[in-house]
């Protein structure tokens, strides 16, 4: 194949330099064949190369047949408006196959895929298609987009749809932001909690001014101490919140606040 690369090129740089038309006469006949000219070529260029002659023959009747395909399909585009696209596939579709798709250029970006998806065996909606740098856009013509004749156009085959990458983003977001909602909601439970436990650490004079009385089953109050009494208000009040969230089935919510609340209640 290396081989085989370097004899295209150097056959190629000769030809250039030498200003041989192959797809002309007298290397091609009025019938499009190849002439004895061609093999006498060949014979030159082998003895240059220090190759066999049927080898370097071979290569350029494959590259006379590529230019006489390519002045066919430049004079189908003069004559028709039939342009020529050379799609470039990914690497595991490439095979040997041929990558040269006709269209016209008035059809749109999404006639253009479809056309790909079905010559190549995509699927529509998990193929890109870049031409010149920049993504085909399906809402409007090759024409509005600047394809021309003999473009290239690279596909892109998408692990998922466009439409499914939207669908799995939004719900990516959405999930984001309850996520947020939630942390603030936390927060924000926590917060007035610890206000209410300091307004409690904040009374003078307990005795005249109760904030938060405990008593026990005959309605005597207790006297606890300031800290456990803080501690108790958090607990009781974590608790409280948990329970509320659980009946709203809000569990995401309700289980951080009875954590809390089981914290402080040892």
């Amino acid at each position: 194949m290396e081989q085989k690369k370097y004899l295209q090129a150097k056959l190629t740089q000769f030809l250039r330099e030498d200003r041989i038309q192959l797809w002309k006469p007298p290397y091609t006949d009025e019938n499009k064949e190849a002439s004895l000219a061609l093999t006498d070529l060949a014979k030159k260029y082998a003895d240059k190369l220090k190759c066999h002659g049927n080898e370097v023959e071979k290569i350029l009747e494959e590259i006379r047949c590529k230019a006489i395909e390519r002045g066919t399909r430049n004079e189908n585009f003069k004559t028709k408006g039939i342009a020529t696209i050379e799609v470039f596939l990914p690497r595991q579709r490439r095979k040997d196959r041929n990558t040269l798709l006709e269209t016209r250029l008035h059809v749109s970006g999404k006639e253009l895929r479809s056309k790909i998806a079905e010559t190549f065996g995509f699927q529509e909606n998990y193929i890109k298609i870049i031409i010149n740098k920049k993504q085909l856009q399906l809402g409007k013509s090759l024409e509005e987009q600047g394809v021309t004749h003999n473009v290239k156009a690279m596909v892109l085959e998408l692990k998922q749809s466009e439409e499914d990458a939207r669908k799995s983003f939004q719900v990516e977001e959405e999930e984001q932001n309850e996520a947020r909602l939630e942390e603030q909601t936390i927060a924000r439970t926590r917060r007035g909690l610890e206000i209410l436990a300091e307004r409690a650490e904040m009374v003078v004079d307990p005795e005249t001014t109760p904030y938060l009385d405990i008593a026990n089953q005959t309605g005597r109050s207790i006297k606890i101490p300031p800290s456990e009494k803080k501690a108790l208000m958090l607990a009781m009040g974590y608790h409280e919140k948990g329970r509320a969230f659980l009946k709203r089935k809000q569990y995401e919510l309700a289980l951080p606040c009875l954590l809390d609340a089981d914290k402080y209640f040892w």
